[in-house]
């Protein structure tokens, strides 16, 4: 006997909206969350893509967050002096970054308004099987009762060291680390970021020398101001992380003048040693959606918006029922991920601040079409490695060489290798994901 048809164990930025579009097209949905309702989750990038916003006007629940946080004029990735924009207008090309404060309390509410049923400090404690399908959880609340809930799909929204993940043994098939650990906290907004027109955009990655800033325009009149740098490095600053990130946004050319006149309203919150994957998103009885079973570098900010993509995938999956939809899910989100993954991979590693890369940066800063690349790439119309086509920036290259920079060609060879390894994954997953398109039900992992 089931108590639903799809328990949700995570009840965030991929559980809340996955539990609501369920719920609306009259799935019976369970949620629980090990943490009480409406509580933060302060380790996010914060940033949601105008891909996201897209998916959340789908979802119905696009204008719920344009409530929370301003839009963002441009967004825009700088590395030393050179940078690329991307310009958005607020509404078709649509990106905001509220704090998860505020963006997740307003997920569950929508989700609790809409009739889900929510069993929140809850915790899982084992999984309940019927051979070797999933049926089910034991689950374990703040009072010290335990008790099983039955359903035919459990879910895994739990983050990046997911629970569910754990239970099902879920392999990895693609993992990497980052050498680099970061450290951010929240500001009051200060006038020039509204009138200084070096700030003309509203979200900034920025690159210089082996360290990366982040500033995004938040809610409450906000600024997140973040930096990274060398794990060895970022591990001294734990032992005062407030006065280690003033002095390291002191040395940034955008965020040293954003301090002036400011205040920082909350400790700031750091990782270090950070690891990332892509795992097997689909099991007998089980699901993954979010970080729980595809977790990427954070540098450029795409977490949330794969979440929103994902768990929109997912309901789609679950209300066409059948394992075909479920194996198009899983083989859909590796396709669509693997360029990305390797993009955000690139822009945390230690070698990204390189002559090949600062000459392209140059380039397509002169370059007419690339904002409009550049858009298309971060709406997942053009894959990252198809960004730059190679005509183009052997073009960039030969200026470059004109004014007697010879560097960059020095760093191609190992570019060149970087974006077949790329293409050569691409493919593989384009495969798997074609048979899956044809109705070949295909549990094998992808040889990456």
């Amino acid at each position: 006997m089931r108590d639903a048809d799809v328990v949700i164990v995570g009840f965030r930025c991929a559980g809340a909206p996955l539990a609501y579009a369920l719920h609306r097209a009259g799935v019976r949905v369970i949620a629980i969350d090990k943490d009480p309702l409406f509580s933060d989750q302060p380790i996010s990038t914060h940033a949601i893509q105008p891909y996201g916003m897209k998916v959340l006007d789908r979802l119905g629940l696009g204008d719920l967050v344009r409530d929370l946080a301003p839009p963002n004029s441009a967004f825009r990735f700088q590395m030393e002096d050179s940078y690329l924009q991307m310009d958005l207008d607020g509404a078709y090309h649509d990106s905001r970054s509220p704090r998860r404060s505020v963006l997740d309390p307003a997920l569950q509410r929508a989700a609790v308004e809409s009739g889900v049923e929510v069993r929140d400090a809850t915790r899982v404690t084992d999984l309940s099987r019927d051979g070797e399908r999933v049926v089910g959880v034991r689950v374990k609340n703040l009072a010290g009762s335990e008790y099983e809930i039955r359903a035919p799909l459990v879910v895994g929204a739990d983050g990046r060291h997911s629970t569910i993940a754990k239970l099902t043994g879920a392999p990895a098939y693609l993992e990497s680390t980052s050498p680099h650990g970061i450290y951010w906290s929240y500001f009051e907004k200060t006038p020039l970021f509204d009138t200084d027109p070096r700030y003309d955009w509203g979200a900034c990655i920025h690159i210089e020398g082996n360290q990366a800033r982040a500033v995004f325009q938040t809610d409450s009149n906000l600024l997140l101001l973040g930096a990274s740098g060398p794990n060895d490095v970022v591990r001294s600053w734990r032992s005062d992380p407030t006065a280690a990130l003033h002095e390291q946004l002191a040395r940034g050319t955008l965020t040293a003048p954003l301090l002036e006149g400011s205040r920082m309203v909350a400790p700031p919150v750091g990782q270090i040693s950070m690891s990332f994957f892509m795992k097997r998103a689909v099991g007998p009885g089980w699901a993954l959606v979010g970080d729980s079973g595809l977790h990427i570098n954070p540098t450029p900010g795409l977490g949330i918006t794969d979440a929103l993509r994902d768990a929109a995938a997912l309901a789609d999956a679950i209300v066409a029922g059948g394992e075909r939809a479920m194996q198009l899910y899983w083989r859909r989100r590796d396709a669509e991920s693997i360029g990305l993954y390797h993009f955000a991979d690139d822009m945390g590693s230690e070698t990204y601040n390189n002559p090949l890369n600062r000459a392209a940066f140059r380039g397509a800063m002169n370059e007419p079409s690339m904002p409009a690349r550049m858009r298309r790439m971060m709406d997942r119309e053009l894959r990252p490695h198809d960004m730059i086509p190679p005509t183009m920036l052997v073009r960039w290259l030969l200026a470059e060489t004109l004014r007697g920079n010879f560097a960059p060609w020095r760093w191609f060879g190992s570019g060149s290798r970087q974006v077949n390894l790329v293409k050569r994954q691409q493919r593989i997953l384009d495969r798997a994901l074609a048979r899956a398109e044809r109705g070949e039900l295909d549990d094998a992992l992808p040889h990456l």
